[in-house]
């Protein structure tokens, strides 16, 4: 059994407010799907992807204590 058809069996045994549900979420699930923008995970939608590495070439901390604590 496919798992297009295992859902298609599963959804025949719902009562119709859960078929109302399963069609929002289904559709959710196209519209996500089709919009680049859906996946935030993906480095050019990261806004800190750019910046990993960025401090390993500078002095970011140097000094630091003396301006926290005084010195």
């Amino acid at each position: 059994m496919t798992t297009k058809q295992a859902i298609f069996d599963a959804i025949e045994q719902l009562p119709e407010q859960h078929l109302k549900d399963v069609l929002q979420y289904v559709q959710q699930l196209a519209r996500t799907q089709k919009s680049p923008a859906s996946n935030p995970h993906t480095q050019s939608s990261d806004p800190l992807a750019n910046f990993i590495g960025a401090v390993s070439h500078g002095s970011l901390a140097a000094n630091l204590d003396d301006e926290l604590y005084g010195g």
